[in-house]
């Protein structure tokens, strides 16, 4: 009779080897799922439109050929990693890297690019997302009832209208324009899905938390910039200005007979006595080098007329 230790020992032992079976089992499997193949996709996620791109498909394993599918689900190139030669379509580049990978070259980012492009390969497909943006130009003009349009001279209470006017924007997901000023504080928060060109308006009145840099914020999917706009940069406190401006202008006191007068410095009177005499001294100078000068010449003129005249007399005596 077989006792009870023994039977419980080769029933472990049977239940190890069956789990010993089932491991193996399973891990050929994968070897051969994953030697079979496996496909990895990989692009930029954030393309500015215009610009260039690329996008490369690795495989490996037994498969020698793969296809780039655009978002518009047509074939942008195949390429055949065995006889390393790609044949892709019109605006698209592409060319083979080595036996497990490819890479597909954009050369001029459009709009239709943005989105899920795929690396086709039987029995999987990977996927990659791509976000093509364009981050807009923009002019802040504004319109006040009690202030200048330059915004340079606000008063708490002042009611304005400030307008964003945005053109050449795009995002192939939708974007969020946010227009702030002074301490965070949001005047304007719209999302748009494929902008382009817009005008956007906020009217208020001016508080304290208005006065500072007037920013504009564009966001598209997962990235944001503060771009810079032409026009109205910041919105200036009055009082501010008002004082800067009067200890800049200088004041003259008032005379006892009437308006104010203006006096020259002291400096200016001296300097322009002074120039005054020296310009006199100089025309004496010259008056009196003109007058020694005639007087030197004058002798010997008269000395001539004399001689020739009497050269004169002698011949008419001769006669």
């Amino acid at each position: 009779m077989e006792s009870p230790l023994k039977s419980d020992m080769t029933v472990l032992q049977k239940s190890n080897r069956f789990g010993g079976y089932l491991h193996s089992t399973i891990f050929i499997i994968l070897l051969m799922v994953t030697v079979y193949c496996t496909p990895s996709f990989h692009c930029p996620e954030m393309v500015e439109l215009g610009s260039s791109v690329n996008l490369t498909c690795y495989i490996e394993g037994r498969s020698n050929a793969h296809s780039y599918v655009t978002p518009s689900v047509t074939t942008a190139a195949t390429c055949n990693l065995i006889d390393g030669k790609c044949y892709p379509s019109r605006n698209f580049n592409a060319s083979v890297v080595n036996t497990s990978s490819s890479i597909l070259t954009i050369h001029r980012t459009l709009k239709p690019h943005g989105g899920d492009w795929k690396c086709v390969n039987d029995p999987k497909k990977e996927t990659c997302h791509v976000t093509v943006f364009k981050r807009p130009t923009c002019c802040i003009t504004s319109d006040t009832n009690t202030s200048d349009t330059n915004t340079s001279s606000l008063n708490e209470g002042d009611a304005v209208t400030l307008t964003v006017n945005l053109s050449n924007s795009y995002c192939s997901e939708s974007s969020l324009v946010e227009l702030t000023t002074g301490v965070n504080t949001t005047l304007i928060k719209r999302t748009f899905t494929n902008i382009s060109d817009d005008v956007l308006t906020k009217q208020f009145n001016v508080t304290s938390s208005h006065f500072g840099v007037v920013s504009l914020i564009y966001t598209c999917s997962s990235s944001s910039w503060n771009v810079s706009c032409e026009g109205i940069r910041q919105l200036v406190e009055g009082a501010l200005t008002d004082i800067k401006t009067s200890t800049t202008q200088s004041t003259v006191p008032p005379t006892s007979d009437g308006p104010d007068t203006e006096v020259f410095p002291v400096w200016i009177l001296i300097t322009v006595a002074v120039i005054a005499v020296i310009a006199v001294i100089l025309v004496i100078v010259v008056i009196v080098v003109i007058v020694v000068r005639w007087k030197k010449k004058r002798p010997a003129i008269i000395q001539t007329d004399q001689e020739g005249t009497s050269d004169v007399m002698l011949k008419d005596r001769d006669t």
